[in-house]
């Protein structure tokens, strides 16, 4: 027994992978904080767009020898200001103008990327580089996420309204425009964390299943705040811990498990799981009419 004991606590002898784990659970609360408000905001597609947006910015700050975080979070704020300005000055929807805008800045990120092979690290940009994280990039990560739960914690009651409405935010006095400039400046500073987890290809997936499934658990907010933060950064932790022992890529092991636990909500969750939904459609069908 103690053997196997000993066994579970192998990670927690490596200090790269202490760093990993923690830092895996930090992204992971601070994704979980966020995607509550992408959820409720409808904005998954903007989380995916972001997440691909900033592959440019990482390769072209690579290249210069840049922070890669700088030129991420400029190229997503960059990607963010040419959807806004296509949907204002033409008919095209808003899901073609984000499929077409981060196709387009993906694009980019690749074509630098393959003209520059020996200066970027694709393999690290995609799938994310946990394990081998440095100190500069640690502090970074700790400084935006310290930044994006500052600001959430402020203004998440604004965040909320503007959300759900925000028609009826402007009625209030608030300012809409610049709670979303705020809302999109986070989603691409947090997406710019998350890149270290696991990579631009799943980034989207910690934005926003965290936020889908707390949303099955809970009709409040706050509460579905606080699930979402848990279940981010429980989930992210273990999956950095698990990945030891399955010998996997890190950012895969934490997605996976984030995606078992929305399965399991979405199965089980008492008043909005599939299985509740079906238990009372069989009580609806066997009432008798009045």
């Amino acid at each position: 027994m103690s053997e196997f004991i000993q066994s579970l606590l192998t990670p927690f002898h490596y200090d790269y992978m202490l760093r990993a784990i923690w830092v895996s659970a930090l992204i992971g609360g601070t994704c979980g904080f966020l995607s509550s408000f992408v959820t409720l905001k409808g904005w998954s597609l903007m989380g995916d767009a972001l997440s691909h947006a900033v592959v440019p910015g990482v390769a072209l700050a690579y290249i210069l020898g840049l922070p890669f975080a700088l030129g991420a979070f400029v190229a997503g704020l960059l990607a963010a200001a040419t959807m806004a300005f296509i949907k204002a000055k033409s008919r095209i929807r808003e899901d073609a103008t984000i499929g077409i805008v981060f196709t387009a800045y993906f694009a980019l990120g690749l074509l630098l990327i393959s003209l520059f092979p020996a200066r970027v690290d694709l393999k690290v940009i995609l799938l994310g580089n946990i394990l081998g994280i440095s100190d500069p990039d640690i502090w970074q990560v700790i400084a935006i996420s310290a930044v994006t739960l500052l600001v959430l914690g402020l203004k998440w009651k604004d965040l909320m309204l503007f959300c759900f409405d925000p028609n009826q935010a402007r009625t209030l006095g608030l300012r809409a425009g610049a709670l979303h400039v705020i809302l999109l400046a986070l989603l691409a500073a947090t997406a710019v964390a998350a890149l270290q987890a696991v990579g631009a290809c799943l980034v989207v997936a910690m934005l926003v299943t965290p936020g889908a499934t707390a949303y099955l658990l809970t009709d409040r907010f706050g509460k579905m705040v606080w699930l979402s933060s848990a279940m981010g950064g429980g989930t992210s932790l273990a999956g950095a811990y698990a990945s030891y022992f399955f010998n996997g890529a890190t950012g895969g092991c934490i997605v996976t498990l984030q995606t078992l636990v929305f399965l399991a909500a979405f199965l089980f969750a008492p008043k909005h799981g599939m299985l509740a939904s079906q238990r009372r459609l069989g009580r609806a069908a066997t009432t008798p009419a009045p």
